[in-house]
């Protein structure tokens, strides 16, 4: 699988870097963007996020700031399937908590995330059905994911809605919020905490308004629910968590 997974973020990622196909529907714009997603891990601060973004979308081809990915269909079609690379920030460095039991824990390191989504657009929005692997730092375990969104448009701005569920892998949560054995005779005051599959709903919305024809303020807001067997880690602290991010693009074509 994980072979597997390594070859798919490859092809999507040079799919979407070395296509020269350009139709007319082509968007190009670049900016930067400010993001903000509390930690649900105990007594860690996160740092706001500000990175500077490039954004290229195609009826096959897209590259939107860290997600790459390539469409079988042109990006309107009823059904289609998409074959993406995505950073998946979440992580967690004992440096970073000011607890002194979890600061003697192991790293947990972020990942690319190569995913095959199937997506179906009807006129009352779009289903997704999707499911990836990590496949940088030797991260195991599935996540899969849920969701339908839907855009209300217009000529100077939009907004769309969300609602969904994301699910890990028995693998993927035991790196991410399990605590072995190994670890728990080094803590005292921690036991060994293995959770099984589960995940989290979340809902949100994201949009953009035009300020003028060339510059674009872009943002969004998600609020996200952890099933019990996330929330039930001696390393997490809260189960409910809300994100979000604002920019602003100058939009090329």
């Amino acid at each position: 699988m994980m072979k597997i997974a390594r070859r798919t973020v490859g092809v999507a990622c040079a799919l979407a870097l070395t296509s020269t196909s350009v139709s007319a529907e082509t968007y190009v714009s670049a900016g930067v963007i400010g993001a903000f997603s509390p930690q649900v891990y105990k007594d860690t601060d996160t740092d706001p996020l500000v990175v500077p973004t490039v954004n290229v979308d195609t009826d096959h081809f897209y590259f939107r700031g860290l997600t790459a990915g390539a469409r079988l269909a042109p990006k309107d079609s009823t059904h289609n399937l998409v074959l993406s690379a995505t950073y998946d920030p979440r992580r967690f460095d004992p440096a970073d908590t000011d607890d002194p039991q979890l600061s003697r824990l192991d790293k947990r390191d972020a990942s690319i995330v190569a995913a095959l989504a199937y997506q179906y657009r009807s006129p009352i929005g779009r289903f997704q059905v999707l499911a990836g692997e990590g496949v940088t730092h030797d991260r195991d375990g599935v996540y899969g994911e849920v969701s339908w969104k839907y855009g209300f448009n217009h000529p100077r701005w939009g907004i769309s809605p969300e609602v969904g569920y994301a699910y890990n892998s028995h693998e993927l949560n035991q790196y991410l919020y399990g605590v072995n054995a190994t670890e728990a005779s080094r803590v005292s005051g921690i036991e060994a905490y293995e959770p099984g599959s589960a995940g989290h709903y979340f809902v949100g919305a994201s949009g953009y308004f035009m300020l003028t024809e060339r510059i674009q303020l872009l943002g969004g807001v998600r609020y996200t629910n952890l099933d019990d067997e996330i929330a039930n880690s001696p390393m997490v602290d809260q189960s409910t968590a809300a994100s979000g991010y604002l920019g602003v693009n100058y939009v090329f074509m």
